[in-house]
């Protein structure tokens, strides 16, 4: 199990690597681009999460668990509840789509941003 430390580090790797790479949150504009796509297909961001705020609207940060042996009766999505909160998503938002990043990555669970 990683401790806090080791993933407070790793997530400061991620938003150094963001900003160096120029990533940006990923954009989905159709529901069915998410038949086609893995889980977590997202850029991790770390904290650039706050210049992603800067750029579009925030409208959720799902918590999700990435290690696929979850249950539905956690805190943390499954990978198919979080595909279904993005469907949902993608209905709500469909002029302009909805962007996704990783936000915070833990060793079983991410954070995903969302943002319109």
């Amino acid at each position: 199990m990683w401790d806090l430390e080791t993933i407070k580090a790793l997530n400061e790797r991620a938003q150094a690597r963001a900003k160096e790479l120029g990533l940006t949150p990923h954009l989905i504009r159709s529901e069915v681009e998410l038949l086609a796509m893995p889980p977590f297909p997202f850029p991790n961001i770390g904290s650039d999460e706050v210049e992603a705020d800067k750029r579009w609207e925030r409208i959720d940060t799902l918590f999700v668990d990435s290690s696929g042996f979850g249950s539905e009766d956690e805190p943390a999505l499954t990978v198919d509840q979080f595909i279904e909160k993005l469907r949902t998503l993608v209905r709500e938002n469909k002029d302009g789509g909805i962007r996704c990043a990783i936000v915070e990555e833990g060793q079983f669970q991410l954070y995903i941003g969302v943002w319109r």
